[in-house]
């Protein structure tokens, strides 16, 4: 079973491990190499109240595993931006991530969002074949080598 929880400042050190791991950061518009702790408390600071960050949970058994990160920002924003990775890189393709983002729409339904729109890199095609097989849709260029698609709730 997989659940969202709420970041918490002890999850700090084990969300910049992940964001550090190349085949993650891959995956970022901005980040082009391992962070240092300074970039990366900057970055949590940088997260004001229109953000939320959860950390992905899987339920096994009687263990609780910490696998990866959604954050949903623009948060008085009529849509909403998710960003989500699984940062425990054995378990890609397991259909977490869809999971997790499914989690978030439900999230932000119960907020009053009817929209929810995601930014990724041209070049992500997995993440691109994952957002469509949620019903997210296409809708243009964001910035350079990255496109936008929007759902609704």
């Amino acid at each position: 079973m997989l659940f969202l929880r709420k970041v918490v400042e002890v999850d700090l050190p084990l969300i910049m491990a992940w964001r550090s791991n190349p085949l993650i950061f891959q995956g970022f518009y901005s980040q082009k190499e391992p962070l240092t702790w300074e970039e990366h408390i900057e970055w949590w600071h940088s997260r004001n109240q229109d953000w939320r960050m959860f950390i992905i949970c899987l339920k096994e058994e009687t263990d609780i595993r910490e696998i990866g990160l959604v954050s949903i920002g623009q948060l008085d924003h009529w849509s909403p931006e998710i960003g989500y990775f699984i940062g425990e890189i054995s378990l890609w393709g397991k259909g977490y991530g869809g999971e997790a983002v499914k989690l978030a729409c439900e999230w932000l339904k119960t907020k009053g969002k009817q929209y929810t729109h995601t930014t990724i890199l041209d070049n992500n095609e997995r993440s691109i074949r994952l957002i469509k097989s949620l019903g997210f849709e296409y809708l243009g260029k964001a910035r350079k080598e990255e496109s936008w698609y929007q759902k609704k709730l």
